[in-house]
């Protein structure tokens, strides 16, 4: 019997798999037994004894076959470990994979944190973080470039290429006439009164107004002097049936006010020496080139860009005050060297007509700003005063009030009735 069951191995992880397998199989045995045992509640009356007399049958058989194994396990193993000297170094073996099972472990473990730090450093990561090393690292040079062009440049003119430079016009870069001479400047700028100009003669830029230009001293020093601007519309090329040229002279000073701030220019004048007939542009010819007449004498004028952007600044910030913007027109126009007063008053009454002239033109072009292609034409909510109900509602004496002001609004002419009686 000793024989028949003796088996030598060669390798030592051998015998560990072979006794796994020897218990796993005695394992499963005792699982079938668990479950027949388990099965005998569902069984009838009638046959339970039948099934327990087979169930203990079984458990006893399957206990002797259990026994003659483990003997014949420990007959094997006692035979392997005299006959295979291999056999003897198994816990030194053991001790050894344990401890490279440990180590895999560990590695495993290592491997999983630096895959989780990576997963966390994502692409979008890691650019901020060279843009900001970048930055870091540029930030010295973009200092000294920043230093470096604010210093006095000594400059030919480069519209006629004789003169010195005086003025430097940033507007003018695209036309190749940044830096230009008092003379070139008056000509190039007659027009352009919208130009930012910086002067630099007197060693650093400093910005001066459009009424403002340089003229050349007895001594031929360069020095300031006023000059007149003119609103940049064109005027017309006759006002009466005389045939002779008339010469563009200045008119009534005016102030225009942009998004870089407060203008102060004139309006163009033509006046006919023959039969005396002048000229000076209208509201017609200003809304066209889109200014907007604060009063009907025209004494100040806005461009349609600042009440557009007055608007859109009141939808994407509704808590932004009107002095706030005004203020930001009065601190562009003094960064530019030019008077920054603009009256709020003035300009709040002038938008509001702006707006209401706009509102007019889109109902007459049917535009329908309150257009729901969900529920039109049977809306299903309608405020009738804005966010201005909720203010009312707070001030009112309760809802019953607030429901009668809306009835007498929704009924025009049973308020109309009453009032009459």
């Amino acid at each position: 019997m000793s024989e028949k069951h003796s088996r030598v191995f060669e390798d030592p992880s051998e015998v560990r798999g072979h006794m796994a397998a020897e218990i796993s199989k005695a394992l499963l045995h005792e699982a079938r037994a668990a479950m027949a045992m388990a099965m005998e509640s569902h069984v009838p009356q009638k046959r339970k004894r039948t099934m327990k007399k087979k169930a203990v049958a079984s458990a006893a058989a399957i206990s002797n076959r259990r026994k003659k194994r483990q003997k014949a396990e420990r007959r094997a193993l006692a035979s392997e470990v005299q006959l295979n000297t291999v056999s003897e170094e198994v816990p030194q073996i053991e001790e050894e994979m344990t401890a490279s099972l440990e180590t895999r472990l560990q590695e495993l473990r290592d491997t999983l944190v630096e895959v989780n730090v990576a997963a966390e450093k994502t692409a979008w990561a890691q650019r901020q973080l060279h843009a900001d090393t970048r930055a870091k690292a540029a930030r010295p040079v973009l200092l000294d470039a920043k230093l470096s062009a604010e210093r006095d440049i000594n400059q030919k003119c480069h519209r006629c290429g004789a003169g010195e430079a005086v003025i430097r016009c940033l507007d003018c870069v695209p036309l190749d006439m940044e830096f230009l001479c008092g003379g070139c400047d008056m000509e190039a700028h007659k027009k352009n009164v919208f130009h930012g100009r910086e002067a630099l003669f007197h060693g650093y830029l400093e910005p001066i107004p459009p009424t403002k230009a340089v003229g050349m001293g007895e001594n031929g020093q360069p020095h300031f002097c006023e000059q007149v601007c003119q609103l940049p519309l064109p005027a017309r090329r006759a006002i009466c049936e005389c045939t002779h040229e008339i010469e563009v002279t200045s008119g009534k000073h005016i102030s225009v006010v942009t998004m870089n701030g407060r203008y102060d220019v004139c309006l163009p004048r033509k006046v006919c020496p023959t039969c005396l007939v002048e000229w000076t542009p209208g509201v017609k010819e200003l809304l066209r080139y889109r200014y907007w007449p604060s009063t009907t004498n025209c004494q100040t004028l806005y461009s349609f860009d600042v009440f557009e952007a007055f608007a859109h600044l009141k939808v994407s910030a509704p808590s932004m005050s009107r002095n706030a913007f005004l203020k930001l027109l009065e601190h562009r126009s003094v960064q530019a060297g030019r008077p920054g007063n603009v009256c709020a008053d003035t300009f709040q009454k002038s938008f509001f007509e702006y707006c209401f002239c706009k509102h007019t033109e889109e109902v007459m072009c049917e535009v329908n700003d309150f257009y729901c292609p969900a529920c039109h034409p049977d809306m299903l909510a309608v405020c009738c005063d804005g966010n201005r109900k909720h203010y009312r509602f707070k001030k009112s004496r309760g809802y019953v009030h607030i429901t009668q002001a809306l009835m007498s609004i929704s009924k025009p002419q049973q308020c109309h009735r009453n009032s009459c009686m």
